[in-house]
């Protein structure tokens, strides 16, 4: 290629870049807002995470001629229990806009532990837990203190404003800071306009989630089947060594409408070991004719979003009969919007359950329907 089609390529690699960080920026944002972004808790190798830094920026801070230095306290353990994907994302949010607004001297990464003052103070749930502070300190344009706050809301750049002076999208502090609440942990920021910023990350230990989590895991991997999530296979087992629950659905008839074949086997299964007869159908069509063949049916778990025909046009045809007016349909839906609820009940729902769904939720809001 010549050097026009060359930079064009390059222009093109670039802004296709831009658009996905864009896009995984929105995609994360949306998940923390409606609930539906998963925690995965492991052993993050702390010892490793400076040479993983200076692989990631020592070649940034050299292109500025900005040092960049690294500081770990030898109090920092060498395993820490939490997220490390998430952990490492506010990290690298919280390193990039150094980066993006220092133009002489320094960032500067420092990793140590909370004291118990600062738990008091900063994450009081998190006593009698180790916490592992981070900071990102820079030399950089600092932020004047009534517009500190602002910059944590998304498309907020560092003047406060939505203009991209300094280019990004303005979504990194947003999801750092959700991120964070999600991991138990905050973010705090001091700075000084014209002087440089400190952002802290203050993250408390989830080990007691990975030994529950380990546990988990055992219980599903002594199960016949790996499709069956960990959840509807450690609250089902607990439900069978339950004679006293099983026999509030022993007998009962119960209509899976989903068109997601996973689910139908996690849910199948454990039914079945509730003592639950259990009838299948893939789109709400086929709910529809499998009730005409069955009028017996004691409880409809109805999915929405659904091909040929939805949860919504299902249910409503379901309560056009007159056979069916009582039958309680509780609708599942991976959907978080507020007004889903409402719709959900318009259509002719007995009540609502968000995916991903909790077996123990479930199985009591099903034995609430099937006793009334």
């Amino acid at each position: 290629m010549t050097k026009e089609e060359q930079e064009y390529a390059r222009v093109i690699h670039s802004s296709g870049n831009d658009l996905l960080h864009l896009i995984n920026d929105i995609l994360d944002l949306s998940k923390v807002e409606a609930g539906k972004l998963d925690i995965h808790v492991g052993e993050m190798n702390v010892s490793e995470l400076p040479d993983i830094l200076r692989s990631q920026f020592a070649k940034v801070a050299e292109q500025q001629n900005l040092t960049f230095s690294i500081v770990r306290d030898s109090q920092v353990p060498d395993i820490f229990y939490t997220d490390e994907q998430r952990l490492s994302q506010i990290i690298k949010n919280l390193l990039s806009n150094a980066f993006k607004f220092t133009h002489e001297g320094s960032v500067q990464v420092n990793l140590s532990m909370c004291s118990e003052e600062q738990i008091r103070e900063f994450l009081p749930l998190a006593k009698h837990r180790q916490v592992l502070v981070l900071s990102v300190k820079d030399t950089g344009i600092g932020i004047s203190p009534e517009k500190q706050q602002l910059i944590f809301e998304p498309f907020r750049q560092a003047d406060g404003t939505t203009n991209r002076k300094y280019g990004g999208t303005g979504l990194g502090l947003s999801i750092s800071r959700e991120l964070a609440r999600l991991l138990g942990g905050r973010v705090i920021m001091q700075s000084k306009e014209g002087v440089g910023s400190t952002f802290t990350l203050y993250v408390p230990s989830m080990e007691h989630v990975f030994n529950e989590t380990e546990s988990i895991q055992k219980e599903a991997a002594a199960a016949s089947s790996p499709m069956i999530s960990d959840f509807l296979l450690r609250d089902a087992y607990k439900k069978a060594a339950d004679p006293a629950e099983r026999n509030n659905f022993s007998g009962r008839k119960v209509l899976v409408v989903d068109d997601d074949v996973r689910n139908v086997f996690a849910l199948s299964n454990a039914f079945e070991k509730e003592g639950i007869l259990v009838s299948v159908a893939h789109n709400g069509q086929e709910c529809l004719e499998i009730m005409k063949k069955d009028q017996d049916i004691d409880l409809i778990l109805m999915d929405i979003m659904m091909p040929v025909m939805d949860g919504y046009e299902a249910m409503r045809m379901i309560r056009k009969d007159t056979r069916f007016e009582k039958v309680p349909i509780i609708a599942l839906t991976a959907k978080a919007m507020k007004q889903d609820r409402d719709i959900c009940l318009q259509a002719g729902a007995s009540d609502y359950i968000s995916k991903p769904l909790n077996l123990s939720q479930l199985l009591s809001l099903m034995r609430v329907w099937l006793t009334k």
